[in-house]
């Protein structure tokens, strides 16, 4: 996607399954110049056994238009990895519950607040609002809502581990 005209230019899909039906609806939204907000407004059929109620094409429209706006400000696992491996003073919020934190985690430091406790456990967290944030969960819902209740309480340099633990490509604890 280009920031001046928000034209679509590629796509890549990753997951458990057959992802063809997401790269065809991203392949038209090329071949027909359309922009993010053309997709955010998309209206694509809907079936329980072929289709979610929110398509995941739509859902990632949402997430491109949300980081164009500055909603979303998000960090791939390169640059994660990169940062944790030159010593970075980055601070990792895991926001999964104990039990997904025992069954695998990413093993660079993180710190697990679960989001249901994170209002209540704010002072564990670096007292400088400044201190560069990442959160995270298994996908990064949690992770974009740990970010949000984050930057609600004064916190300005929070990012969201992009695809969470399921995309991380690199070794974890497990």
């Amino acid at each position: 996607m280009t920031k001046k005209d928000r034209k679509i230019l590629g796509a890549q899909c990753f997951g458990p399954g057959d992802v063809s039906k997401q790269l065809a609806i991203w392949a038209t939204a090329i071949k027909g110049n359309l922009t993010v907000d053309d997709m955010v407004n998309a209206d694509l059929p809907y079936a329980p056994p072929f289709s979610l109620a929110i398509d995941h094409s739509i859902a990632t429209a949402h997430i491109m238009e949300n980081k164009l706006r500055g909603i979303f400000n998000g960090i791939s696992s390169v640059e994660l990895k990169e940062k944790v491996d030159r010593g970075d003073d980055v601070f990792i919020l895991d926001a999964r519950g104990a039990d997904e934190y025992e069954q695998m985690r990413l093993g660079i430091g993180e710190t697990l607040i679960p989001i249901g406790k994170l209002r209540e456990r704010l002072h564990e967290l670096p007292q400088d609002r400044n201190k560069e944030i990442v959160t995270l969960c298994k996908i990064s819902l949690r992770g974009y809502e740990a970010a949000v209740l984050l930057k609600h309480h004064g916190y300005k340099n929070v990012k969201i581990l992009e695809g969470g633990i399921a995309a991380w490509p690199f070794e974890r604890e497990k």
